[in-house]
C-alpha cells in the first residue's frame, strides 16, 4: 500500500490498536499505575509502628507521577508494537490495510500520548483517592505545590540585590526553562525507544538501555575534560562574591543541550518512519 493518508482508513486503524491495548499492554499500564500505591501500602504498614509517622509530600508523588510515566514510555513501544520488525510475526501488522504513514502515526499517537496521558491521569486518580482516605502517609492535596510557584518568585525577587543579582537571574532562567527541557526529555525517550524498536528484535528494552550506557560513557570521555578545563576552571577562584558572567556558560550549556536534543528528537522520528518504511518481512 502506498504512503498516501486516508483519515477514515487511519481512524479504524487508530481503533484496532486501541482494541488491542489492553491485550498487549493493559496489565502491564495498570501495574505501572498502582506503584504508587504499593509505596502508600508499604509506608502505611511501616506507621503501625509505634513513634512512626511517615508523610510523602506531593513533591515527591509528582516524582512517582513522573516516573509511571517514564515507564510507560520505556515499554509501550515493545509491549504494543512487539512484532513490527519480526520476520516472521510482523507479517500481520505488514498486511494490514494501512499505509507506512497511517501506522508510524498511530505508532506515535500511543507511544507519544496515548498510554502515556492515560498512565498519568490513571495516578492522578488513584493519588486523589489516596489523599481522601483519612488516614495513610499523603497529607496534602497534589497540587497544593504548584500554588508555592508564586511564593519562590517573590523571594527570589526580594532577595536579589547587587551581589546576588546574578545567581537569581541564573535561578529564574532554570525555572523558565525547566518546561521546556521536561518536555525534550521526554520526547528524547519516547523517539529512542520508538526507533530502538524497529532494530532490536527481542530484549529491546534491555538492549536499548546498554546501548544508552555505553554512549553515555564514550560522551563523558569527551565531554568532561572540556566541562572540567573550562566551565569549571575557575571554581576555585570564587570568593564571597560571583565574578560577573559566571553563569553565563551554563546558560549557553542548557540551550546548546535542549537544542541538541530536539534535533536528535526530530532525527529519530525520522527515521523511525523510514525504518517502518523500508521493514522487509
Amino acid at each position: 500500500m502506498n504512503n498516501t493518508f486516508d483519515w477514515n482508513r487511519f481512524k479504524k486503524l487508530v481503533a484496532m490498536d486501541f482494541r488491542g491495548m489492553w491485550p498487549r499492554f493493559g496489565m502491564s499500564m495498570l501495574i505501572i499505575t498502582l506503584i504508587p500505591a504499593a509505596m502508600w501500602i508499604f509506608c502505611a504498614l511501616l506507621s503501625l509502628i509505634p513513634e512512626v509517622d511517615i508523610t510523602i509530600p506531593a513533591v515527591v508523588r509528582w516524582g512517582f507521577l513522573a516516573a509511571t510515566v517514564f515507564i510507560c514510555v520505556v515499554l509501550v513501544p515493545s509491549r504494543m508494537f512487539k512484532t513490527c520488525n519480526l520476520p516472521k510475526d510482523g507479517i500481520y501488522y505488514a498486511m494490514l490495510p494501512a499505509s507506512h504513514l497511517e501506522k508510524y502515526l498511530s505508532q506515535l499517537l500511543y507511544c507519544v500520548i496515548v498510554c502515556p496521558l492515560m498512565c498519568f491521569l490513571s495516578g492522578v486518580v488513584v493519588d486523589l483517592f489516596l489523599t481522601v482516605l483519612p488516614f495513610g502517609a499523603y497529607h496534602e492535596w497534589l497540587w497544593e505545590p504548584l500554588g508555592q510557584l508564586d511564593e519562590i518568585n517573590l523571594d527570589l525577587a526580594s532577595a536579589a540585590n547587587g551581589d546576588t543579582l546574578e545567581a537569581v537571574q541564573f535561578v529564574k532562567f532554570i525555572f523558565s526553562a525547566l518546561v521546556f527541557t521536561v518536555i525534550v526529555s521526554y520526547l528524547f525517550y519516547s523517539a529512542s525507544f520508538m526507533f530502538t524498536n524497529t532494530i532490536f528484535k527481542s530484549h529491546k528494552v534491555l538492549k536499548t538501555f546498554l546501548a544508552f550506557i555505553v554512549i553515555n560513557f564514550v560522551l563523558s570521555l569527551i565531554t568532561n575534560p572540556i566541562m572540567f578545563g573550562t566551565m569549571f576552571a575557575n571554581m576555585e577562584n570564587i570568593g564571597d562574591t560571583i565574578p560577573e558572567g559566571f553563569f553565563q556558560p551554563y546558560k549557553t550549556l542548557m540551550i546548546v543541550s535542549d537544542a541538541i536534543y530536539a534535533v536528535i528528537n526530530a532525527v529519530l522520528f525520522v527515521w523511525t518512519y523510514f525504518r517502518l518504511k523500508r521493514m522487509k518481512y
